[in-house]
């Protein structure tokens, strides 16, 4: 057998066996190792249950014009405004395997992670295949409940999609030079685009510094002409650029109108995220694979200074893989310089964008030390591959955590799903404390308006109870609503206003003005548990009646509307 032909077969062998691994270590452990499910399985927070019910609003609309008037505090005309790539992918998904969108959105996420790691693979690949290999231990972070997979179960479902466009991107420009190869690029592009559009500006600014370059590096040798041979010379990376924006053309225009206006550029210095502190991502997660990762900047920054004429086209440079790597580390630390959440959110999949960078170190720091560039081609492949199965055996062992199986259960998902398909669709619902539903956007699956009485104001309503003898009625609750980008409708083709000024997303609400009641039975304290069926009781003493229950949720209806629903105390 040829050289050329073992080698492939390793290397099949090789990523066959990672993207197993990433997906049963990761996606499929969250997933309970089961596709299908009775109820959302590894939704863990708030933001997963939002993506969950737009794609279901989706999928039940049959387009994506509009959001649901339920995900949007009940206004019918608020125009479609997140990325719709990946809930157009979960309804085809859906459709086409017969699978609920919960688990076609999960499906897709798992594959997107796995992919992902394969990306970075092919990225690195143009090192060569013994550096490509080494790329493969830093991706399995991935895999890892906290702070990475723990973080996109929690509502990085977008990001995370968008994550693998990037790098399909950046290995897609250092193919332009084959025959369409902008066209590649430029749909791999425009995926960012149109799923988290946060990473298209940040690999915006990296390409704007490549032709600047290359343009820089033109005019010093061919003076003010040198311009039109940048252009030339860069003509590829120019075409898949127009490409993707004619592609995204739809998109775009929201994505300035709406989503540049609600969330303005801001400087500000942040080390943790406030968004979600609890998955902020430093270097120092990645332990001992921390130092391949400084070893890789070292030998990036070498390797840049003896290349250096190569900076005139860097994407047909061997430099570009390990210099766009090196700028996703340092983008990563625009937390400091204002970019706040979109930098956290890069950091969390630094595992395959930091890859190339701990491979090249890796690679560089064998050479050195056990001179493995001494051995023959093929055994220099198979010695850095079982260097790659070692490090990712002791770099799981030291850092997998199992990640979550989310929040949701059956009963309280089939409460939701009786709400949908059983009350009227301008009703409304009262749903009393809960430890489940408080990630709110779960909510939006009954399809109604909903009232949620935080932790809080439960607290207030029962003080008032014990020591009056008698029930608040009114209390203020959160009305669960998608508020990000202030409710932006349409007022021409490329113009849009909002509707935030004259929405309430929260309000002091008479319980007895709701038309149900959705009741949590079952709590890890028992306290709450015994306080929500006391509840529960003083409701149907006040003529209520059950129209759902279960071990842990029941559903009623309120046939005292704005009139005296209160039973008296037992």
């Amino acid at each position: 057998m040829d050289r050329e032909k073992f080698e492939g077969i390793l290397e099949a062998a090789l990523l066959i066996t990672f993207f197993t691994a990433m997906l049963y270590l990761g996606p499929a452990a969250t997933a309970q190792r089961q596709i299908m499910h009775d109820h959302p399985a590894g939704y863990a927070a708030s933001d997963s249950f939002q993506h969950q019910a737009r794609a279901e609003s989706i999928r039940q609309m049959g387009q994506y014009r509009n959001e649901a008037s339920y995900i949007v505090a009940g206004h019918t005309d608020v125009v479609g405004f997140y990325p719709p790539i990946l809930y157009h992918a979960t309804v085809l998904v859906s459709n086409l395997a017969g699978m609920e969108t919960y688990d076609a959105l999960m499906l897709i996420i798992g594959l997107a992670i796995a992919l992902g790691a394969i990306a970075a693979y092919f990225l690195t690949r143009g090192l060569g295949r013994a550096v490509a290999a080494l790329a493969l231990p830093l991706t399995l972070f991935m895999a890892t409940g906290k702070p990475f997979l723990g973080a996109v179960t929690f509502g990085q479902m977008p990001f995370m999609l968008s994550a693998l466009f990037l790098i399909a991107t950046a290995w897609a420009i250092t193919k332009l030079s084959e025959p369409k190869g902008y066209l590649l690029a430029a749909i791999f592009l425009a995926g960012t685009v149109m799923t988290h559009t946060s990473e298209t500006i940040f690999l915006a600014m990296l390409l704007a510094a490549v032709l600047a370059a290359s343009t820089i590096a033109a005019i010093k040798k061919f003076g003010i002409a040198g311009i039109k041979s940048a252009v030339k010379e860069n003509r590829q990376l120019l075409l898949a650029l127009a490409a993707a924006a004619a592609i995204a053309a739809y998109f775009i225009p929201m994505f300035i109108g709406i989503w540049v206006k609600a969330l303005p550029y801001r400087f500000n210095v942040e080390r943790i995220s406030a968004s979600f502190p609890a998955a902020t991502v430093f270097p120092t997660d990645f332990g001992f694979m921390l130092a391949a990762i400084l070893a890789g900047i070292a030998a990036t920054a070498l390797l840049a200074i003896k290349k250096r004429d190569e900076f005139a086209n860097l994407t047909k440079s061997k430099l570009f893989p390990l210099l766009f790597s090196a700028y996703m580390l340092i983008a990563g630390f625009g937390t400091y310089a204002g970019f706040g959440l979109r930098s956290f959110q890069l950091r969390l999949a630094w595992p395959l964008l930091l890859a190339p960078l701990a491979a090249f170190g890796t690679y560089h720091a064998l050479r050195m030390f056990l001179r493995i560039g001494k051995l023959p081609k093929s055994s220099q492949y198979a010695a850095c591959i079982a260097i790659t199965l070692l490090l990712s055996g002791a770099a799981m062992g030291m850092h997998y955590e199992q990640p979550s199986p989310g929040s949701m259960d059956k009963d309280r998902w089939e409460a939701m799903n009786w709400i949908s398909g059983n009350t009227p669709k301008d009703a409304s619902v009262y749903v009393l404390y809960s430890h489940v539903y408080s990630q709110t956007s779960s909510l939006y699956n009954t399809q109604r308006r909903t009232y949620f009485l935080e932790l809080q104001q439960f607290a207030g309503m029962l003080n008032s109870l014990g020591s009056t003898g008698e029930l608040n009625r009114t209390s203020y609750v959160t009305i669960p609503s998608d508020s990000g980008p202030n409710f932006p409708y349409r007022t021409g083709l490329f113009s849009f206003d909002r509707h935030i000024a004259t929405t309430k997303t929260s309000d002091n609400i008479d319980i007895c003005s709701a038309d149900y009641y959705l009741i949590d039975k079952a709590f890890p304290q028992q306290e709450l548990t015994q306080a929500n069926l006391y509840l529960m009781r003083l409701l149907l003493g006040g003529n209520s009646t059950t129209e759902y229950d279960s071990p842990s949720a029941a559903v009623l209806r309120n046939n005292n509307k704005d009139d005296d629903c209160i039973g008296k105390q037992a």
